[in-house]
Order: structure tokens, then C-alpha cells, then sequence
């Protein structure tokens, strides 16, 4: 196991290091939004980031230079546009406990309400929890994550008065942020939800139509101790890709729900970054969302050895 997670995050290393490179490269090759005449005017010592980024030094020597201060340093450049003279990684550091915090909230929300409809859908198939559950999860898997964001501010928010129509700042009471925090997790959570719920209902009721747990019945354990033992334990394994799967998508989802939502998390200054073509920030920006994809791809595999050890990741033939 051990050998296997070193070669997998080896892996990550270098699928994140050929992105990041292939991006800065492109990036180089674009035109310069400020040019280094107008950061002259702003006070800039444009000669000391000359020196340190190395911008009038050809591409690949740039990025020999971006490489070393990013290990070193964890320098990832200034900000050229957002905010001019500051380092790249703290525009987006400073907006990032927004962005997490809706989104493990989102995430604690869907996967127990998605298991929780799951099975008891497939505990009632084909009778009327099961239905109504049927017609809700096609509802909310068709409907874009943005869609419902609109809904929601329009009804609860704006026709009703429930919540704010817009995310609060950070200076406003805790119970101001808890309610601005409402829609937003709803928004990313009913598509999760939905998705874990069909492939919940779709995996356990296969198991519970398997001849074995037909064999654990018949050696005296009742439907509840079944279902608690043996239906639930085998129906995880395919599972625990869907749910890191929807982990990542919750985050994904966020950069489009910030934007419309008014939240100042990590999505909005990605959006933000690429209209302005600020292009330090755009690099770390990519660089987090790549991240969050490469780990998550380990964690579900590492999570498939715990969930049934029958599983064992990188074992030799």
C-alpha cells in the first residue's frame, strides 16, 4: 500500500507540474495587460521585479525562475491587475476560508441526506416513498446548479425575504453569515444529493436482490441486521467514488454559484482573474483546482482498501 501511495502521488506531481507549466508557457505568450510604463508611474521598482521574475529574460528562463521561487519561496508572483504589487498566492489565500467553508457545509449536507434517501428508496421500491423520491432526484439532476441558485435567490430571497438577495460581507454578525450561507449550500448540495441518491438506490437494491444476503436470512439474522451487515458494507465500494466524485463537483460548482451569488471565495477571483487576464493569479488559481482533483482521485482509490479489505491498491501479481 505504501509503495502504491508513493507512486501515486509521484504521479499527481508530475500531472500537476506538466498543467502548470503547459499554462504558464501559453500564459507568456499572451500580451502584457499592464504595461511595466504604467507600473513605473504606480511606484514600482520595476528593475527589482525584473530581477526576481525575470520578465525581460525569454520564456523558458522565466519559468526556471517561476519554478525556483515557487519551492523556495512558495512565491507564485504579483498580482498585476487585482491587486497590483501584491503576491499572487495571498489573493487567493485571503478569499479561500469563504470557499471551503460553504463547501464542506455543502458537502456534510448532501452525502448524509443522499444516503438517507438512497436507501430508503431501495428499502420501498416500487412503492410511493419510492416514487416520490424517483421524481425529486430527476428533477434536481437536470436542473444546473445555477438554475437553482436563481430560483432560490428569487423565491425565498427576494419574493419572500428569508435570506439575503446577495452573500454578506465578512464584517457583518455570525447569524448574518450563517443566513447568507443558506442558499448558496443549498444551491450546491441538491444536485449531489440527487446523484448520490440514485446510485445508493441503484447499488443496494441490486444487493439486496443477491443470493448471499438471501443465505444470511436463512442463517437467522433479521432484514434490519442484514441490511445493517452486509447490504450496506457491499454497496459502498462503488459508491465512495460517487461521493469523492461530488466532493469535487460541489467545488467546481462554487466558481459559477460565487459569481452569481455575490460570494468573494476562490471562484469569483478565478472568474475575475481571467476577465482582467491577470495572469499570476490565474496560475495559482489553476493551480488549486487542480490539486483538489488530483487528491481527490487518490483519496478514492486508498478509500476502496478501507471500505472492503478484500481490496488491496498496488499489490503484486
Amino acid at each position: 500500500m505504501l509503495r502504491y501511495i508513493i507512486k501515486r502521488v509521484l504521479l499527481a506531481s508530475l500531472t500537476i507540474t506538466i498543467i502548470l507549466s503547459i499554462t504558464f508557457i501559453l500564459v507568456k505568450k499572451l500580451p502584457q495587460v499592464v504595461p511595466i510604463e504604467l507600473l513605473m508611474e504606480d511606484g514600482f521598482d520595476v528593475e527589482i521585479w525584473k530581477a526576481k521574475y525575470g520578465w525581460d529574460q525569454p520564456i523558458m528562463a522565466q519559468y526556471a525562475l517561476w519554478v525556483r521561487n515557487v519551492i523556495v519561496d512558495w512565491d507564485w508572483g504579483i498580482s498585476m491587475h487585482m491587486s497590483p504589487g501584491n503576491e499572487a498566492f495571498s489573493v487567493l489565500s485571503r478569499n479561500l476560508p469563504t470557499t471551503m467553508r460553504i463547501n464542506i457545509f455543502s458537502f456534510l449536507v448532501a452525502m448524509p441526506l443522499g444516503f438517507l434517501f438512497g436507501i430508503v428508496a431501495a428499502l420501498k421500491k416500487n412503492k410511493w416513498p419510492d416514487y416520490l423520491i424517483s421524481f425529486f432526484v430527476i428533477i434536481f439532476i437536470s436542473i444546473p446548479s445555477f438554475v437553482v441558485v436563481t430560483l432560490l435567490m428569487y423565491f425565498p430571497a427576494y419574493k419572500w425575504g428569508w435570506f439575503p438577495i446577495q452573500f454578506p460581507p465578512s464584517n457583518v454578525s455570525t447569524a448574518a453569515m450563517a443566513r447568507g450561507m443558506v442558499l448558496p449550500v443549498l444551491a450546491l448540495a441538491f444536485g449531489p444529493i440527487a446523484s448520490l441518491t440514485r446510485y445508493t438506490r441503484a447499488e443496494l437494491t441490486e444487493v439486496l436482490t443477491s443470493e448471499f444476503l438471501l443465505l444470511a436470512r436463512t442463517k437467522g439474522l433479521n432484514k434490519r441486521q442484514t441490511v445493517l451487515r452486509h447490504a450496506l458494507r457491499n454497496s459502498m465500494v462503488p459508491l465512495i467514488g460517487i461521493v469523492i466524485g461530488n466532493l469535487v463537483g460541489i467545488i467546481g460548482g462554487s466558481l459559477i454559484i460565487e459569481q452569481i451569488y455575490g460570494v468573494n471565495g476562490v471562484g469569483s477571483v478565478f472568474l475575475l482573474a481571467i476577465q482582467l487576464l491577470d495572469y499570476n493569479v490565474i496560475m495559482v488559481s489553476l493551480a488549486f483546482y487542480t490539486s483538489i482533483g488530483l487528491i481527490a482521485s487518490l483519496i478514492v482509490d486508498l478509500s476502496y482498501g478501507i471500505v472492503d479489505p478484500r481490496i488491496r491498491m498496488g499489490a503484486r501479481k
